[in-house]
């Protein structure tokens, strides 16, 4: 029966090391981008059809807009991948990351929201686009955290070595 090498010791027993589930936590940095696509969507829909603002597009573009709703919803899916890959990196250099995330994102989403308002386009649609990208900026910064910390297993420490006690 092996001894345990703490009992009775001054030294702290080790703490289990924290280990990044890589392919978890990529699958769930897809699927961050993908909702956020989405938000960027269902916004375009209900400024352009519940509000009837002319949100991306002329009045006349219909509920889902041009091009544009297009091209929003893809940059919004890659604003998910690059937070995806922000968090990865941090994740793997910084002593904090989760912290340092948060403020990255969250300030990154303050300058989103804020820009659309000093454009010189109509009222209606500059705070429909203030409103999605802040809904967006929420989203990628909550469910990366969250597919982060999910993804974050927690092995065991090694034993270590029995050895003799030196006189």
């Amino acid at each position: 029966m092996a001894q345990n090498p703490y009992r009775g010791s001054s030294q702290p027993r080790p703490s289990p090391r924290p280990e990044l589930d890589e392919r978890r936590f990529r699958a769930a940095g897809l699927a961050t981008s993908i909702v956020a696509a989405l938000i960027a969507v269902v916004g375009v829909v209900i400024a352009r059809g519940v509000f009837k603002i002319p949100l991306l597009g002329s009045p006349d573009s219909g509920v889902w807009g041009n091009a544009a709703t297009l091209a929003y919803a893809g940059a919004a899916f890659g604003c998910g991948l690059l937070a995806t890959g922000l968090l990865f990196l941090l994740l793997r250099t910084t002593p904090s990351p989760i912290t340092y995330f948060g403020w990255i994102v969250g300030l990154v989403t303050a300058v989103a929201a804020v820009i659309p308002l000093t454009m010189g386009s109509d009222f209606g649609a500059k705070v429909a686009t203030c409103l999605i990208n802040a809904a967006i900026g929420i989203a990628i910064g909550t469910l990366t955290v969250s597919s982060a910390r999910r993804s974050i297993l927690y092995s065991p420490p090694t034993e270590p070595e029995l050895q003799p006690p030196f006189i």
